[in-house]
C-alpha cells in the first residue's frame, strides 16, 4: 500500500506532466496506420461525428449479423464534456499515449461478421474493465437500416504513470516507495516498473515486465527480479489462461524463487527470525467444453515442485533452532465450476467506478499427491479448495459469501491446514446514496509450517492496535462500516468519500492455557476515502484514525493511518 505516489497534484499541475514528458518519446506514433479496415479510432479529444443513436442492448436481437466494429478511445479528459477543456488537460491528453484500438480490439470476443450475444459483449465489457489503465468501457449496439447492428466499444484510458516518493503508514509503521511505473507503456497494455519499497520487514528493489497480450495472443506474460536488504527475489510466468467463460484450453508454466528472512510475532514484537529459501515451479494445462447451460466446468492437470531450505540469519544467536528443510513435489488434478451470475454495481468498495460481482456460484479443488519417487521428502496428499457465492436478499442488499482451506494429509495426519470463510453485507441507506456495509471473517488452523503464523493486528483489518499484534490457530474479525459516498468529482480528478468504523477480533490458540491473555480486541474510527478518478495507482487513498477500546498501556491511544487500496 502507497499514499501520494500517484500524486493527484501531478495530474492537475504543468510541472509533473512536464517530467513525464522528459521521459516519454518526442514523437507520438500514428496509431491509425495500424487499424483494421472494419475499425475506426478517433483520436482521443478531437471533435467526432455525430453518431447514430445507440439501442438498447436488449432490443437487439440475438443472432443478428454484426457489421462495424468502431473503437473510440477517449484519452483521460474529454475537452466535450464541462470544465475539462482546459490547457493543463488539454496538455495532460497530449503527454498521454491512449490506449491502442488494436489492444482493445484484442480483447473482445467477437469480430465483425459474428453473430450478436448479449452475454459475449457484457462479458467483453468485464475483460475490458478489469484492466487497470482503463476507467471505464461500455459496448453500445447501433441498428443498421440493412438489418445488421455496428458495436461501438468506448473506453476512457486513466493516467498509468507513476513517478514520484510515497508514504504509508499502519499499524503504527511506517513504509515508504520510490516508484517509476507505466502499466499501460505508450499505449501498449504493457507494464513496466522499477520501484525501491521499504517497509518493516526489508528493504527491496524491483524490476519487472508484464506483457497480458503477447504476440497479440491471449498469452501473459510476467518477468521479475528483486533484489533484498536480506536477499532476492526471481518470477518467470507464462500462461495463457482460461480468459473468457467460453475458453476452451489453458497451460501455463511459473517458476518462482526467493531468499529473505523471514520473522515471527508476538504482541508486534519479533521473537524469532531465520533465512528463508523458497523454490517454486508449476507447470499445467487444462480443457473445457466451454459455456454450457450458464456456467462452465473446467479440468486442469499439473505438476508442482515446491522446496523450502531454512537457516540461521546472519548474525543471529544459535536458539531457537530454524525450521527443518522440506521439500513437497507432486502432480495433481484440478476442477473448477463457475456460474454466470455477473451483476454490474456502483459505490460498493469503490467511488464511482463500474463493479463487476458475480453471484453465482464458483467452485475451485485441487487435489494432489506427493511422493519420494517424484522428489519429495514423504508421501502426502495435498487438498485446496475456495468456494464464493451471493445473492440479493432485498432491494438495495447484497450479500457475499467465500469460504477457503488446503492442508496436507499423511502419516502424521494434517499438516499446514488453514481453513476459513468471509460474509460481506452491503445495504443501501440514506436515500440509497450511501451504504451500511458489515463483514464477518474467521480462520482456524493445525500443525501450520513453522514459517506461517496466523496473525491479527493493524495491517489485517484491526485498524486501532500494531501490526501482527496478536498470533494464534484461531481468529476472528468483525467490522461495521458506514460508507458515505459524494457524487461530485473535485477539481476533475478525484470523488471523495468517508467512513465511520467498528472493529472486533481475536487470535489465540486453543489449547495455550494462557490464551486468555489474548482478549477481545475492539477499535472505533472515522476515514476520509479520496477515489482518484483519473489515475490506474491506488484507486483510493485512506485518511483514517482509529481509536482502540481495549489492550495494554503499550498501546497508542490514538492510530493515524495513510495508505492506498482499490477499495473502500
Amino acid at each position: 500500500m502507497t499514499y501520494l505516489s500517484p500524486g493527484l497534484r501531478r495530474r492537475t499541475t504543468v510541472i509533473a506532466l512536464s517530467a513525464f514528458l522528459i521521459l516519454s518519446t518526442a514523437v507520438r506514433p500514428s496509431w491509425g496506420q495500424t487499424e483494421p479496415a472494419e475499425a475506426t479510432s478517433p483520436a482521443a479529444g478531437e471533435p467526432q461525428a455525430p453518431a447514430a443513436p445507440a439501442a438498447e442492448p436488449e432490443t437487439v436481437p440475438e443472432g443478428t449479423l454484426i457489421g462495424e466494429i468502431r473503437i473510440i478511445p477517449k484519452g483521460i479528459f474529454d475537452p466535450s464534456e464541462p470544465g475539462e477543456n482546459k490547457k493543463a488537460f488539454r496538455f495532460a491528453n497530449r503527454l498521454h499515449f491512449t490506449t491502442r484500438p488494436k489492444v482493445i480490439e484484442r480483447q473482445l470476443l467477437f469480430e465483425s461478421g459474428d453473430l450478436y450475444s448479449k452475454e459475449l459483449v457484457e462479458e467483453s465489457e468485464r475483460i475490458l474493465r478489469a484492466n487497470r489503465y482503463l476507467y471505464d468501457a461500455d459496448i453500445q449496439p447501433v441498428l443498421r437500416d440493412d438489418g445488421q447492428v455496428d458495436l461501438e466499444v468506448h473506453t476512457r484510458d486513466v493516467w498509468t504513470l507513476r513517478l514520484g516518493v510515497s508514504l504509508s503508514r499502519a499499524g503504527g509503521e511506517n513504509s515508504t516507495n520510490f516508484a517509476l511505473e507505466d502499466s499501460n507503456f505508450l499505449g501498449s497494455g504493457k507494464d513496466l516498473t522499477v520501484w525501491r519499497n521499504s517497509t518493516v520487514d526489508r528493504t527491496s528493489t524491483l524490476f519487472r515486465y508484464r506483457d497480458p497480450q503477447l504476440y497479440g495472443q491471449h498469452t501473459q506474460l510476467e518477468a521479475s527480479y528483486s533484489d533484498y536488504s536480506d536477499g532476492g527475489a526471481r518470477r518467470f510466468e507464462i500462461e495463457r489462461p482460461f480468459y473468457s467463460m467460453d475458453a476452451r484450453w489453458a497451460a501455463g508454466f511459473r517458476y518462482w524463487r526467493y531468499e529473505r528472512v523471514d520473522s515471527l510475532y508476538d504482541r508486534g514484537e519479533i521473537y524469532q527470525s531465520f533465512r528463508h529459501d523458497h523454490d517454486f515451479l508449476e507447470v499445467y494445462a487444462g480443457g473445457s467444453r466451454g459455456l454450457v447451460d450458464g456456467g462452465t466446468h473446467r479440468w486442469t492437470a499439473g505438476a508442482t515442485w515446491n522446496e523450502d531450505a531454512f537457516n540461521y540469519s546472519a548474525g543471529g544467536d544459535s536458539t531457537p533452532e530454524p525450521p527443518s528443510a522440506r521439500v513437497i513435489a507432486y502432480p495433481w488434478v484440478g476442477y473448477e465450476y463457475i456460474e454466470d451470475g455477473f451483476v454490474a454495481e456502483r459505490d460498493l468498495d469503490r467511488i464511482q467506478r463500474t463493479e463487476d460481482l458475480n453471484l453465482g456460484r464458483q467452485v475451485r479443488l485441487r487435489l494432489g499427491w506427493s511422493f519420494p519417487s517424484f522428489g519429495a521428502d514423504e508421501s502426502q496428499a495435498i487438498l485446496q479448495g475456495t468456494g464464493t457465492a451471493g445473492w440479493k436478499p432485498g432491494d438495495g442488499q447484497l450479500v457475499l459469501a467465500s469460504a477457503e482451506g488446503g492442508t496436507r494429509w499423511g502419516d502424521g495426519g494434517f499438516e499446514n491446514l488453514l481453513a476459513g470463510g468471509r460474509l460481506r453485507y452491503y445495504r443501501r441507506n440514506f436515500g440509497g446514496n450511501h451504504l451500511f456495509y458489515a463483514a464477518a471473517e474467521a480462520h482456524f488452523a493445525r500443525q501450520l509450517d513453522p514459517e506461517l503464523q496466523l496473525l491479527l493486528g493493524g495491517d489485517s483489518g484491526l485498524r486501532g492496535y500494531p501490526l501482527r499484534y496478536q498470533s494464534g490457530d484461531r481468529r476472528y474479525l468483525v467490522t461495521l462500516e458506514q460508507r458515505f459516498f459524494s457524487n461530485r468529482e473535485f477539481f476533475h480528478v478525484v470523488h471523495a468519500g468517508a467512513a465511520v468504523f467498528f472493529d472486533a477480533g481475536r487470535a489465540w490458540f486453543e489449547d495455550d492455557p494462557y490464551a486468555d491473555t489474548n482478549e477481545l480486541l475492539r477499535d472505533v474510527g472515522a476515514g476520509l476515502r479520496l477515489g482518484s478518478s483519473r489515475s490506474s495507482n491506488g484507486a483510493m487513498i485512506h485518511f483514517d484514525v482509529a481509536y482502540p477500546l481495549d489492550g495494554d498501556d503499550s498501546i497508542d491511544k490514538l492510530q493515524w493511518l495513510v495508505s492506498t487500496s482499490d477499495t473502500f
